[in-house]
């Protein structure tokens, strides 16, 4: 089941690249701030969703009853925000060998992004999630949400090299607006990602 959530602020979303701080295979996240009436209303997606796959989990654990993990995807913060957080292993062992994962991204009408805008905080993102159902006897029952992909309707570039704001531009409401890459583009070469079925 892939599940689309509603379109939220990001903070330090790991799009383009995975972070290898705590695992060296890498994983790419995105967080999200989201209103509390879409918050709500996607977590009571899940909630039905995770009652069916709560009472799987019992019965595969000798039909008794699981405490609940600590941990969730959804959570409201320190400072009261309605987050919704997603992530994804970049690579994966198999018996069939090693698997590597990478993040589609789309763009506000929903075409494929092809030139891998460097996806920074303050982008406006919707994300396309596979809700996955775990239970640990040492943590408990749970789910985490990976991610599949992301589609960019605001997009705040970070930078690591030359950009506009490394320059000291800023944008105008009026003049020259060009078709060609943008500034951080311009400067960097990305690689485009794969996947190109996923709806928003």
């Amino acid at each position: 089941m892939t599940l689309t959530t509603p379109k939220g602020k990001a903070i330090y979303p790991r799009l383009n690249e995975p972070d290898t701080k705590f695992n060296v295979d890498g994983v790419y996240s995105a967080k999200i701030l989201v209103s509390e009436a879409d918050y709500n209303g996607f977590k009571g997606q899940l909630d039905k969703w995770f009652a069916g796959e709560y009472k799987r989990l019992c019965e595969e654990n000798g039909n008794k009853k699981l405490r609940m993990s600590m941990s969730c995807p959804l959570s409201i913060t320190d400072d009261g925000d309605h987050q919704i957080y997603a992530k994804q292993v970049a690579k994966k062992q198999t018996k069939k060998g090693e698997l590597t994962f990478t993040i589609a991204m789309f763009d506000s009408k929903g075409a494929k992004i092809t030139d891998g805008p460097n996806v920074g905080s303050g982008s406006i993102l919707k994300l396309a999630v596979e809700p996955a159902a775990w239970y640990s006897p040492t943590v408990g029952a749970g789910y985490t949400l990976r991610l599949k992909a992301a589609q960019v309707i605001e997009l705040c570039e970070f930078g690591g090299g030359a950009s506009n704001d490394n320059f000291g531009f800023s944008s105008e409401e009026e003049g020259y607006v060009s078709n060609g890459e943008s500034f951080n583009s311009a400067f960097k070469d990305d690689t485009s990602d794969e996947n190109d079925s996923v709806p928003f």
